[in-house]
């Protein structure tokens, strides 16, 4: 009997480090229903002002990346790389945190809407 305990818990055991070490990396937000046409000049620049410049932007912006505007912001999210970023949970951008999910879902449309 002491040896299936034993057992039990070193089966338990490693079924709970499998879990600790698997981590999820995009972000379950909930679902943000956007009715009107999203645009750069309307929606997604002041997203992109208020939580991204401070860092993508200048001489030598954070990681080379720089958003300062439309053609860098279009750029960025048509190659995947802003819409990973901002969804990642284990390395979000913003580093402060994920932000708001209408934040998040504005971005997303924008692609959907043409990039208008």
């Amino acid at each position: 009997m002491v040896k299936f305990m034993k057992q039990k818990n070193l089966l338990l055991g490693a079924i709970f480090l499998l879990f600790s070490f698997c981590s999820c990396t995009t972000a379950v937000i909930e679902e943000v229903i956007i009715t009107e046409a999203i645009t750069y000049n309307a929606n997604v620049s002041i997203i992109i002002t208020n939580n991204c410049l401070p860092c993508h932007a200048g001489g030598f912006p954070s990681a080379g990346l720089n958003l300062e505007g439309y053609t860098n912001v279009r750029a960025s999210t048509e190659n995947g790389n802003l819409l990973s970023r901002i969804n990642n949970v284990s390395n979000p951008m913003p580093q402060s945190g994920l932000m708001a999910p209408d934040l998040i879902a504005t971005i997303e449309q924008w692609p959907e809407d043409c990039f208008i």
